[in-house]
């Protein structure tokens, strides 16, 4: 691994001042920061819900497996008459006759024989096997995320370090000038101008804290945790050196997660005119019952009192010989339906390929630019040393020691953000690769 660290002794005193401040607070650490995200990020549990309710699609309950008992009553009454004529002559008539009855069921069905049933769970459970999958592209998006979030974390920390250390030499510088002054060996522009420099460092100061106040909150969202949870980031970064644009094309093709979520769905698809075909069979179910009735009939009616009751039992086939083309049509659309997801799969593979070049490309162009930063942040020290030390003893004046501050300012700021870019793009490089989740930060 590579290790990229750099001491300037100007900035000595501040960074002792600030590690005891990380001592006083300790450091959420790279694996910390990712134990927490797969535990409270949102997008995450979500994800996971989502593996559950597939889950549960699969039951037999769902799918038919398991028999239906259903309860039925009810009670019906009238009020009327009615008048009966017989062959010799007789009739009857009933006036005003109150009728009522009653009727109740238990019945029973249960599918024995369904093809489309137990071809319908086998993908199902491949749509389980599609949203883990899921859960894993949800995971390594929210997890470049919070990576992302860290590295600017630790980036705008280190440039409030070094602002801080600026504006504390600008003080300096101030108390000299004042000194100077208030004994006729200075002029009061150096105080002026003194000043001024401290009030342009205060604000430049105030807003970095402001800047990393912000990304504190955004890596504290990006994990799931509440919003001004105290952190302090690691600002140590390494870098591995095996990697190569070969190596990272091979595990592209074949460890990338969107490759991997293609696959699946061409598996899912592919089911789909097994379930159609499985339409061709019959099914066969049974079916029992259990029926009681009752019927209270009016004075002078036919029947006085009915009742009846009984078990009925039966099999049942039903079985779709010809459907009007339907399944023909169906067939012909899942086909083509496989025939473009393998065209997106092509489409993808073309853009990772591009996406890792282009990756790689950049990656290299970063390392490059880092260590120019790392040389030019070591020449900019030495100069503030070689400045300062002459304008201790009057040998420059207070413009020049204040361009040879700011240089050294930028110098240590470029190489901040030469560092945390580079490994910006790493883990960029190692998602597309499918190694992420691997990853030794």
């Amino acid at each position: 691994m590579i290790q990229f660290k750099f001491i300037v002794s100007a900035f000595t005193l501040l960074a002792f001042l600030w590690s005891g401040r990380a001592f006083a607070q300790s450091i959420l650490t790279k694996a910390e920061a990712i134990k927490i995200t797969l535990e409270n990020n949102y997008d995450i549990r979500v994800a996971k819900n989502n593996i559950e309710v597939a889950k549960n699609n699969t039951s037999p309950g769902l799918n038919g497996y398991l028999p239906t008992v259903t309860g039925t009553a009810g009670a019906n009454s009238s009020l009327g008459g009615s008048t009966q004529k017989f062959s010799n002559g007789n009739e009857i008539r009933v006036q005003n006759a109150f009728n009522w009855g009653a009727n109740a069921a238990v019945s029973a069905n249960y599918t024995i024989v369904d093809k489309t049933r137990s071809t319908t769970v086998r993908q199902l459970k491949e749509i389980v096997n599609l949203t883990d999958l899921q859960l894993r592209q949800t995971i390594e998006a929210n997890l470049l995320e919070v990576f992302n979030n860290y590295f600017e974390v630790a980036r705008l920390t280190q440039n409030s370090m070094v602002q801080e250390q600026t504006l504390e030499l600008s003080r300096q510088r101030l108390l000299r000038a004042q000194y100077q002054y208030d004994y006729g060996q200075g002029i009061r522009l150096n105080v002026l101008n003194a000043e001024v420099d401290i009030q342009r460092d205060s604000i430049n100061l105030l807003n970095l804290r402001n800047q990393l106040a912000n990304a504190k909150r955004n890596l504290n969202v990006a994990m799931g945790r509440v919003v001004d949870t105290p952190l302090e980031a690691d600002t140590v970064v390494q870098y591995n050196n095996t990697l190569s644009l070969n190596g990272l094309l091979q595990d592209t093709r074949t460890r990338n997660i969107a490759v991997f979520v293609a696959n699946k769905n061409l598996d899912i698809s592919a089911m789909d005119i097994d379930v159609i075909e499985s339409t061709r069979q019959p099914v066969i179910g049974a079916n029992a019952s259990y029926d009681y009735s009752f019927s209270d009939n009016a004075s002078g009616s036919f029947f006085d009192l009915s009742t009846s009751r009984g078990f009925s039992a039966g099999v049942n086939l039903s079985w779709n010989i010809f459907d009007g083309g339907r399944r023909k049509m169906q067939r012909q659309n899942a086909r083509i339906n496989i025939e473009s997801q393998l065209v997106q799969k092509e489409q993808i593979l073309q853009q990772l390929e591009r996406d890792v070049t282009n990756a790689w490309e950049s990656y290299q162009n970063a390392l490059f630019i880092l260590r120019a930063e790392q040389k030019n942040l070591s020449t900019n020290e030495l100069n503030f040393q070689r400045t300062q030390e002459l304008f201790k003893v009057g040998q420059v004046t207070s413009v020049e020691f204040r361009q040879a501050q700011l240089n050294l300012l930028n110098a240590a700021t470029n190489f901040n953000t030469a560092k945390y870019d580079a490994k910006a793009i790493e883990i960029q490089l190692m998602q597309l690769s499918g190694g992420l989740l691997e990853v030794d930060l």
